[in-house]
């Protein structure tokens, strides 16, 4: 099956090669972001309640 362009639109598998390319950024884009991130600190540790708190 040979590329051609249709002189009606687009070709169907040009749009799926784009659709793959955009999936491709958008997902090495999600990895780099979410991998620099740095792990939030926790400062919270476990709280009691006051014994003026009736449950």
């Amino acid at each position: 099956m040979r590329w051609k362009i249709s002189p009606h639109g687009h070709d169907v598998r040009q749009i799926d090669l784009v659709a793959i390319l955009a999936l491709l950024i958008v997902i090495i884009v999600a990895w780099r972001y979410f991998g620099d991130v740095p792990a939030p600190h926790v400062t919270a540790g476990f709280i009691e309640p006051s014994q003026s708190v009736r449950w």
